[in-house]
């Protein structure tokens, strides 16, 4: 594909939803991967969740009338601006993404395409190129079917690359009460009842900063057991998830000896990663170079 060829314009609107607190420089690319998508049928919500590092004056420095900044002076959390994102949207279509993260130029046609062409489904997820803080590729996270456990046990799904229909995002609006795991908690109550599909294709850049810190991890894993102890049951039956539950505990107990024997270093990398080819790589790099060379009207 030619990601210089002229653009084709959906008849969908999609509401694109950006929450941020303290992005610092990443919400650039961010923001430009937006501007380099090949779908111009779409609308930019960026919401600040109480960052002092600038970007809210960054973000309204944009002159283009698809774009809104919202701010309150809060910091409400991301489930709390995620639902918030949905009642603003005026779009058919609503778009996650995260604002250290970047889109690929072909994302919103694909997934787009997609749904528009299987009217049964709610949404689309798609795989991802992992890019560090410097914006290298570093791997690639594929995108395949999950199975109930594998939604239990991981999300299954990757949460900042879904598209999905406005009135399924109303219908299972994101619960406050699982820190760090509110992606896990909506995939997890809705596994049986939505029509979710994963396209394979990498059109999404991850920011892999590595494994949080123990604290920040420890919070996530006592919000996956909750979550486990809620749904589980009921997904997969009792004895998958009390081992799921047991290895959560495992999870939080490696942390404390991880923090105190200082090796939490060693851990920085996932099974569900793979290694990038070198036509892969090149790929990755090409794309973002484009994304990167993107003019943002009001910045350029």
């Amino acid at each position: 594909w030619r990601m210089r060829s002229r653009p084709t314009e959906g008849n969908l609107l999609v509401s694109i939803g950006i929450p941020f607190l303290n992005p610092g420089p990443y919400l650039d690319l961010a923001v430009r991967s937006v501007f380099a998508q090949t779908y111009l049928n779409w609308e930019l919500i960026l919401v600040d969740d109480g960052s002092t590092d600038g970007s809210y004056e960054r973000a309204v420095a944009i002159q283009d009338p698809r774009v809104r900044v919202l701010r309150d002076g809060q910091n409400k959390g991301l489930p709390a601006r995620l639902n918030e994102i949905v009642r603003l949207a005026k779009g058919e279509l609503v778009a996650r993404m995260d604002a250290d993260d970047a889109m690929h130029p072909l994302r919103l046609e694909k997934q787009v395409g997609f749904l528009q062409a299987n009217p049964e489904l709610d949404g689309v997820t798609t795989g991802a190129y992992l890019i560090d803080a410097e914006d290298r590729p570093i791997a690639l996270l594929p995108g395949r079917q999950p199975s109930a456990q594998e939604v239990l046990a991981r999300g299954g799904f990757l949460h900042p690359s879904l598209l999905a229909r406005k009135s399924w995002f109303e219908a299972h609006p994101y619960s406050l009460d699982y820190p760090r795991a509110e992606d896990r908690e909506l995939f997890v109550r809705t596994f049986k009842t939505s029509r979710l599909h994963v396209l394979s294709e990498p059109l999404y850049f991850y920011r892999w900063f590595g494994v949080p810190r123990g604290k920040t991890l420890r919070i996530g894993y006592r919000s996956e057991r909750k979550v486990m102890w809620k749904y589980g049951p009921n997904l997969v039956g009792w004895g998958p998830s009390l081992r799921l539950i047991a290895l959560s505990f495992g999870k939080e107990l490696l942390t404390w000896f991880l923090e105190w024997t200082h090796l939490e270093k060693g851990f920085q990398t996932r099974r569900a990663f793979q290694p990038l080819l070198e036509m892969d790589q090149r790929e990755a790099l090409r794309t973002l170079k484009v994304i990167r060379e993107t003019c943002v009207p009001g910045w350029d």
